[in-house]
């Protein structure tokens, strides 16, 4: 017994142009103007995912039968940061938020004891948030950067 499959027909090659539409460049240059209006918006949506960080951070001071679930709420929403910041003109806070993301996952269990790491990798993004510091930081930036990741290995290391 042969079997047929039975191909839907193509009803959207007749409504699409072979020729013309918009050129690549216009299309880039559309999608840059919409990236450089939406970057007022990014500042406001990233201090409130950095709020909503401190908050579960504070909860798992106050709760610490609530600091696993903690742990794994402040890792999620820091690799949002860490996957959006960058587009956005803030490699230094995508950097600071990878640094988050690893030592929760090198160590999760460490992590939720460490806590006041966890609150300097906060503060340093809202340093950086609230400054608008874009690009790598210069000097300064890469400096607290490089603090942040020589404390998570030194207290990875100890485990």
């Amino acid at each position: 017994m042969e079997v047929k499959l039975h191909m839907p027909t193509n009803n959207l090659k007749p409504k699409v142009p072979s020729e013309g539409g918009p050129e690549l460049e216009d299309i880039v240059a559309k999608a840059e103007h919409a990236l450089s209006e939406m970057e007022g918006d990014y500042e406001v949506l990233v201090g409130d995912e950095v709020t909503q960080i401190s908050e579960f951070l504070q909860t798992a001071k106050n709760d610490p039968s609530e600091g696993a679930h903690c742990i794994k709420e402040i890792h999620t929403i820091g690799h949002n940061i860490k996957g959006q910041a960058a587009t956005f003109s803030y490699p230094l806070l995508s950097l600071a938020a990878k640094s988050l993301c690893h030592f929760i996952q090198e160590n999760a269990a460490v992590a939720e004891e460490r806590l006041d790491l966890i609150e300097a990798h906060v503060n340093t993004m809202r340093i950086i948030i609230s400054q608008k510091t874009k690009g790598d930081g210069g000097k300064e930036g890469q400096g607290l950067i490089t603090a942040l990741e020589e404390a998570v290995g030194k207290i990875l290391a100890k485990d």
